[in-house]
């Protein structure tokens, strides 16, 4: 377990995650009582760990108060459920997430809700959808650590998937807004903790409208369906990946239709008129 900063703790716990993940990591946050963020792998030997870990701090005087979601997705909440009736403590999710998750949530967080664990710790709720609808990133104050969920990846890429509630423009947006937080360092669900957040952030977005110019480019030169427009736009891409290609191609492709940019017209994707 690694200590991001004082009372915050991450631990890696294996997930049937996407390659080249293995692990989500879940955050525990203490104060006088203890919040769990992502609680998310299906596995009785990984969850023997997270038991450890909060029996030794309630041991110590810090028991376990809630359980945070950032957003619906399988390797996010898959012990969520059990690890509640374990330990009688309630779930805390957006209302979006609540609406797609197979359990109930207990309690509803809206933009800027705050949970307070005591000891001046607290966590603010705040909402950046994009790769859900739901998603939520959490913002230790004390620290201005926070837990960015699948805002950002540390190992692989984020997938904004049209077909689950993905949204690029939204997406692009809670970027600039994970930005404008300040952090002083990102835990994502995977991969290592990020110390340098506006590096990390910019990154993503100039990742997101350099392939968004190139499948512009791409049409330029002639209206494709989607099969072709992904073997060109993203061919610097394994083509085994290209059917998630695909579902990021067209996130891109609703956003610029939503922009007058393109259109589809029987199942071929062109460039609207100047």
């Amino acid at each position: 377990m690694e200590t991001v900063a004082p009372g915050l703790f991450r631990l890696p716990l294996r997930t049937p995650t996407l390659p080249p993940a293995t692990t989500t990591n879940t955050l525990l946050v203490v104060g006088d009582g203890v919040v769990v963020i992502e609680p998310a792998t299906p596995f009785a030997d990984e969850q023997v760990r997270l038991a450890e870990a909060l029996d030794d701090l309630a041991s110590r005087g810090h028991p376990l108060v809630a359980i945070l979601l950032t957003h619906h997705h399988p390797d996010h909440i898959g012990h969520a459920d059990a690890l509640r009736a374990a330990r009688g403590v309630p779930i805390m999710a957006h209302e979006a997430t609540a609406a797609r998750v197979p359990f109930a949530v207990d309690r509803l967080l809206a933009d800027g809700e705050r949970v307070e664990l005591g000891d001046g710790v607290t966590l603010r709720a705040v909402f950046t959808p994009g790769h859900a609808p739901g998603h939520l990133v959490y913002v230790e104050e004390r620290s201005r650590v926070a837990y960015v969920g699948d805002m950002v990846a540390g190992e692989g890429t984020i997938l904004v998937d049209p077909y689950d509630g993905g949204d690029m423009a939204q997406y692009l947006e809670s970027l600039r807004r994970t930005k404008a937080l300040r952090a002083a360092a990102l835990v994502p669900a995977h991969g290592p903790v990020l110390r340098d957040p506006d590096v990390i952030l910019d990154h993503y977005v100039a990742h997101r409208l350099a392939r968004e110019a190139k499948i512009l480019a791409v049409l330029a030169d002639a209206p494709l369906p989607i099969a072709q427009l992904v073997a060109r736009a993203y061919d610097d891409t394994p083509p085994l990946l290209w059917p998630l290609a695909e579902r990021s191609a067209e996130a891109h492709l609703r956003k610029l239709v939503a922009e007058a940019r393109v259109a589809l017209d029987a199942g071929t994707w062109r460039l609207t008129p100047a």
